[in-house]
């Protein structure tokens, strides 16, 4: 994951508080749960991303010739094959 769990809560609880200060959301929920709720859409989203990520580089290593990773090949695969996931799952990222 691109951030850890901790930095995510954290973050998420900084926009709860900041959402409440200027009048965005309107809940009844407390300031920290509505923190953990964003936290775990947050964290569910890095892991889908994730998975589509692990999903990309075995259909490049399943190419049937080497292709180096960080080439520009290899990113231009990457890119394409990300997308045409992303949009399968209704994905945005």
């Amino acid at each position: 994951m691109r951030l850890s769990e901790d930095r995510v809560e954290f973050i998420a609880k900084q926009m709860a508080r900041r959402l409440r200060e200027r009048g965005l959301v309107e809940t009844k929920l407390s300031e920290e749960s509505l923190g953990s709720v964003l936290a775990k859409a947050i964290i569910g989203d890095f892991l889908v991303e994730e998975e589509i990520d692990e999903e990309v580089r075995d259909h490049i290593a399943r190419l049937g010739r080497p292709i180096p990773p960080s080439s520009a090949e290899w990113d231009a695969i990457f890119r394409q094959k990300k997308e045409e996931l992303a949009r399968r799952r209704n994905y945005v990222y």
